[in-house]
């Protein structure tokens, strides 16, 4: 089997370690990647070293989001970009034979889709986020069935945004050896005892994960006077928004609400914290965080919507917090408090429902798919043969 890869050099977060890893499982199982690479940001050597054949192709950044006008140009400029760079690698990649080309981007739907046209094959768009309005909704659907992409959504919540047309879900997945067999060492460097409740939280500094909502009801809960503690990992911390986090924690800060900045071995980060937060004030479109700490067989605290309700289930793995608010937070809080001597065994727990989340389960998901829609694809080319004659 071979894919192409449609990725961004600039990619980063969740999309980077979603594309990663998903990349070295199928080279795993015998399938050739390659890669169609926009742009020469930071990713392009890495994705150039992950991949086998590549082709550097010029950056295309628009988003769709924005007044109408701004939706409308990005739509228009989509159009004619996928046009122009779909014939130009065609012409340079036409005697490649691959099952299937895949995208995550909303704005590559016009240059997966002509491309996969113009080799022959099928292409698959396998949704970072959810669709939030009638017409992107309309749209996405309108081209898919034009280009005859296979939407794959990356939870259940996602897909049901999309409708009936979307028929799969992928899970982004987690890698277990990113959150395993790790040592305390960040509980070690900030001299907390082993006996003292510790919460965590890892995920980019930024005003849609809320950590200004989740230090405010941790300073508020019963943690604080409990002894706990909060490790805060991720970046940047020299924005306004992370300055007023900071002082949300008021008299705690660098006493029981630590930050840590960027942080790239997570196994010690997890080994270092007893329950995880997955802060969001909006729709969680999958959660890999929520994933990746159920695989550490960490208990979770997560805001219900979207992905977190497909991985947790009240009480046995974490808990559900129904509203993006202080007072919600710090109910949850002081819940997970209380049910401190259940922590090992929600851990298990977790554990053990993560594998339905892992990075290899859905590799093979992916593959299966890839296959039925291969299958698909010859069956219509014989028939189509046949009626020709």
């Amino acid at each position: 089997m071979r894919v192409l890869k449609i990725v961004n050099s600039e990619d980063g977060g969740g999309i980077f370690t979603c594309e990663a890893q998903f990349i070295d499982k199928l080279k795993k199982k015998n399938v050739v990647v390659d890669a169609v690479i926009l742009g020469q940001g930071d990713k392009l050597a890495q994705y150039q070293y992950m991949c086998n054949t590549t082709w550097v192709i010029p950056a295309f950044n628009a988003s769709y989001s924005g007044s109408p006008v701004t939706i409308i140009r990005a739509i228009v400029a989509s159009r004619k970009y996928g046009t122009v760079q779909a014939a130009a690698l065609a012409r340079q990649i036409k005697d490649r034979k691959y099952d299937a080309i895949i995208y995550q981007r909303p704005t590559y739907i016009h240059l997966a889709g002509k491309l996969a046209q113009l080799l022959g094959t099928v292409s698959l768009w396998h949704l970072p986020n959810t669709i939030n309005s009638s017409f992107s909704k309309k749209y996405y659907n309108y081209y898919c069935s034009k280009y005859n992409i296979v939407q794959v959504a990356n939870s259940i919540y996602t897909k049901n945004t999309l409708g009936k047309q979307c028929q799969y879900v992928v899970y982004p997945g987690f890698e277990s050896e990113r959150v395993t067999n790790g040592e305390p060492t960040y509980r070690a460097k900030l001299g907390l005892d082993e006996n003292v409740p510790v919460y965590g939280m890892a995920s980019r500094i930024f005003k849609d994960k809320a950590q200004d909502i989740v230090v405010e009801a941790f300073v508020n809960s019963s943690i604080p006077a409990a002894g706990g503690h909060l490790l805060v990992a991720g970046g940047p911390l020299d924005t306004e928004f992370a300055r007023m986090i900071k002082e949300k924690a008021g008299v705690l800060l660098n006493q029981q609400v630590h930050f840590l900045g960027e942080t790239r071995n997570m196994p010690d980060f997890y080994a270092s914290v007893d329950v995880i937060i997955n802060g969001r004030r909006n729709a969680e479109p999958f959660g890999i965080s929520v994933a990746e700490a159920m695989g550490a067989a960490k208990p979770v605290m997560a805001y219900y919507l979207g992905g977190p309700s497909e991985m947790l289930v009240q009480d046995e793995n974490g808990w559900l917090i129904q509203e993006p608010t202080v007072d919600a937070y710090k109910h949850a809080f002081d819940a997970s408090l209380a049910s401190r001597n259940k922590w090992a065994t929600m851990g298990e727990n977790a554990q053990v429902r993560a594998e339905r989340f892992s990075v290899e389960s859905n590799v093979d998901k992916l593959i299966d798919i890839i296959s039925k829609q291969r299958s698909k694809t010859v069956t219509a080319k014989k028939a189509d043969g046949l009626q020709q004659v």
